[in-house]
């Protein structure tokens, strides 16, 4: 329900007369919504209930929005605004007696700084080198719009700075601005204090006009304003006020430059001080690694930091690590705790709710926005992500832009990034997987089509959605409410398959096995152990041990899966026959020839009946039996099922394709076997160059040129240049697949034995 309107007093208050009269004329028209009314004017819904809040005059463009959406004539109120602005500019206030004393010194801070205080000395030598006191201050601004997330540590920024900046001014004084009813009050409170004798019958806006008069007309004052939530509502003080300085924080990324403000944004702690922060209050020095952990959880937020220690603090006897372990079950109950330490800070949970109320009221679709990017991974958040099916994309890009004000999301070069700890506690508020399944299907939608492992095309898409989807598989695995809805988990699962053949043909081959293991036993409990779906998570699985170097496993799972496929699909089906190519393959790196050649052969005769010849799948059987063929000393057999294998590739799939590649590699080895060593690196030369061009230098394909090309190198003498690149493929092995992958441990032993080869060798030849 709305908040109702304060009480008005329109016989003592000209002001509230005012104010009276705009309501009298909304009810007359049928008390239309401010939001309704601000979407009609064009107007903030703030400042058209504030004009009828009777303690600021609005400006008279917003009289006039407020006047026309409820049908009235703005020439009707005309005459009493302009009474009403000449009483505010004091050319009809009260001459009540002044101060006597001096106004140096004057101040009304709400509370001491907190005595631990790090991390910010860049940010108040700002305010330092911005903020000195009358005219002289650096450029024009007249003072400084201090914004981020709530919690992030404004309000204790400018205490810090003024406190220790107060005697540098006359005058330095606090106003909570986040209404116009309380910028009023803190004005009026400022006359108070400067003229004793104001009369304690004259009205609130009388006495907010004075002080505007009196900071208009002096010079070395700081007025800062905590926690402005619309700027419209201090338009007028930062008109008037135009020889003191202004300190203004607030959640809103806007356009404080309009008000002759000078943006600061302010971001959270670094780890190193926030962790520093977080011992230093806690009193937890004993813990490293968990004290560094927990600042992590935090985001390195200083109110979440202060929260954790100030509970960590009351609770001697709970140790950091369960402490996490609390805060991951029940992150509301920790950070909506309002504890007796350091007391005089709201909880994260209650800052956050009052801003997401304030965006949701204004639109409701950036509640929905926030609930969806909450199982999304922090950073990088595409905007593609966002646009619903049908929803109009400026509409999205309205709702983002509100959001962005309000500090609850920020703008990246590649889309919006969200603080990690918005994301606990907007999880933590759902009570169904409606959001889950919203952003599992976002993800879905914006993946590219075609072969994830050999489509370059939709590589860079990937890229951008591949932590996305691994966030969400961490939330599968550790929200339990989320794992009772089937469709969520199914759309989920089809998802993940996809991204881990992603990720196995970039390298990263235990994000792949986890990816498919959880896919696989999605699955298996919601489809059934024989499900097409199922099988292909499997198959899946096994392609993934095989590339970690769990080749038994592998083999094991793709036999069982091709049975399976034969019994479920049939003996020809392109699942099964791809099965069936790839266990060849499997049979031939373990030396089972014969096996391997058998179902290679039976294989390629299928797919070539089923598919085509030049399918890519029966190109792919070429490849595979050719390389069988080599395995068993039939080069002549293979090398011509090499080249007629690369040149139909070169014809349908073109030069530069994943698989193209794979046969002028495999070819040129086939060459270097047969002793045309010349033509083996040519080969290998180009093929090195397009895949480190193409699919990057630490890419596994470039890594097996690079190592490919070196063992041409070193079968025709070269062993300088040859040991230049294997070392290059062992580091590249070492930082992408680790230091006890097969691939490279069999390139540390390549290079150790080249190494020691070529230092026998060099003696001799000296």
């Amino acid at each position: 329900m709305p908040r109702p309107e304060r009480p008005l007093d329109p016989e003592r208050d000209p002001l509230h007369a005012f104010a009276a009269r705009l309501r009298q004329l909304r009810a007359a028209a049928g008390n239309p919504t401010y939001a309704a009314m601000a979407r009609r004017a064009g107007r903030s819904q703030t400042a058209l209930a504030g004009a009828a809040g009777g303690t600021q005059l609005p400006t008279w463009d917003t009289v006039t929005a407020y006047v026309t959406c409820c049908g009235g004539d703005p020439d009707d109120f005309l005459s009493a605004w302009e009474h009403l602005r000449d009483l505010r500019d004091g050319t009809a206030l009260p001459e009540p007696a002044t101060r006597t004393d001096p106004v140096s010194g004057l101040a009304n801070l709400p509370r001491p700084p907190v005595p631990i205080f790090c991390g910010r000395d860049a940010e108040l030598a700002f305010l330092a080198a911005h903020l000195h006191p009358g005219p002289a201050g650096v450029g024009p601004a007249l003072g400084i719009a201090l914004h981020g997330l709530g919690g992030v540590g404004k309000t204790e920024l400018a205490l810090q700075f003024t406190h220790a900046a107060r005697e540098r001014f006359a005058l330095t004084w606090w106003i909570t601005a986040d209404t116009g009813d309380n910028l009023a009050a803190g004005l009026a409170a400022l006359t108070r204090a400067l003229n004793p004798g104001w009369p304690a019958a004259a009205g609130l806006a009388d006495a907010a006009a004075w002080a505007t008069q009196w900071l208009a007309s002096h010079a070395d004052w700081l007025l800062v304003l905590d926690n402005v939530n619309d700027p419209e509502t201090i338009e007028t003080l930062a008109a008037a006020a135009k020889d003191g300085r202004l300190l203004v924080t607030s959640r809103r990324d806007v356009d404080w430059i309009a008000l002759g403000l000078t943006p600061l944004p302010l971001g959270p702690l670094t780890r190193r001080a926030s962790v520093d922060l977080l011992r230093r209050w806690s009193g937890r020095t004993a813990e490293p690694a968990d004290t560094t952990g927990l600042a992590s959880d935090m985001g390195d937020l200083p109110l979440a930091l202060r929260q954790a220690a100030a509970y960590l603090l009351e609770r001697p006897t709970v140790s950091l690590v369960e402490y996490r372990a609390r805060l991951a079950r029940r992150p509301l109950r920790l950070l909506g705790t309002h504890h007796r330490t350091y007391g005089y800070d709201h909880p994260v949970a209650r800052t956050w709710h009052v801003t997401v109320e304030a965006l949701t009221d204004e639109d409701p679709a950036a509640g929905r926005l926030l609930d969806l990017i909450a199982y999304l991974a922090p950073d990088e958040i595409p905007l593609d992500l966002l646009h619903a099916p049908g929803a109009d994309p400026w509409d999205v890009e309205d709702t983002v832009a509100l959001v962005a004000s309000y500090s609850m999301v920020s703008r990246r070069p590649a889309g919006i990034a969200v603080h990690r700890l918005v994301q606990t506690m907007t999880r933590a508020s759902h009570s169904g997987p409606e959001h889950a399944r919203a952003a599992a299907t976002a993800v879905t939608a914006a993946a590219p089509d075609g072969d994830p492992e050999t489509f370059v095309p939709g590589w860079r898409q990937w890229s951008r959605l591949a932590a996305h989807v691994d966030a969400l598989a961490g939330h599968l695995t550790s929200i339990d409410m989320l794992r009772q809805d089937t469709g969520l988990l199914l759309t989920a699962a089809a998802l993940f398959n996809r991204c881990a053949i992603y990720h196995r043909g970039q390298g990263r081959y235990h994000t792949a096995v986890s990816l498919f293991e959880q896919s696989f036993a999605i699955r298996t409990r919601h489809l059934g152990p024989d499900h097409p779906g199922t099988l292909t998570s499997w198959y899946g699985l096994g392609g993934g041990y095989w590339s970690i170097g769990r080749y038994a496993e592998c083999l094991a799972i793709g036999e069982a899966t091709l049975a399976a496929r034969r019994r479920v699909l049939g003996a020809e089906h392109p699942d099964t026959l791809r099965n069936a190519s790839n266990i060849a393959v499997g049979y031939r790196e373990l030396g089972r020839h014969d096996e391997a050649i058998t179902l290679s052969e039976e294989t390629l005769a299928a797919r070539r009946r089923v598919l085509g010849p030049d399918h890519p799948d029966t190109l792919q059987s070429c490849n595979n039996l050719a390389g069988c063929y080599r395995a068993v000393g039939r080069h002549a057999e293979a090398i011509v099922l090499y080249e007629r294998t690369l040149a139909a590739r070169r014809r349908t799939l073109g030069d530069q394709h994943p698989d193209t590649l794979q046969s002028c590699n495999n070819l040129a080895g086939g060459y270097q076997a047969i002793g045309r060593h010349a033509d083996a690196i040519v080969l290998h030369e180009s093929t090195l160059a397009i895949r480190t061009r193409l699919l990057g230098p630490e890419h596994p394909d470039t890594l097996h040129s690079m190592s490919n090309l070196a063992a041409a190198y070193e079968a025709v003498g070269r062993p300088a240049e040859a040991i230049t690149l294997h070392r290059a493929a062992l580091a590249g092995r070492e930082k992408i697949l680790g230091p006890q992958h097969p691939d490279t441990q069999r390139a540390a032993r390549r290079l150790a034995a080249l190494r020691h080869r070529d230092a026998a060798v060099s003696p001799r030849t000296a």
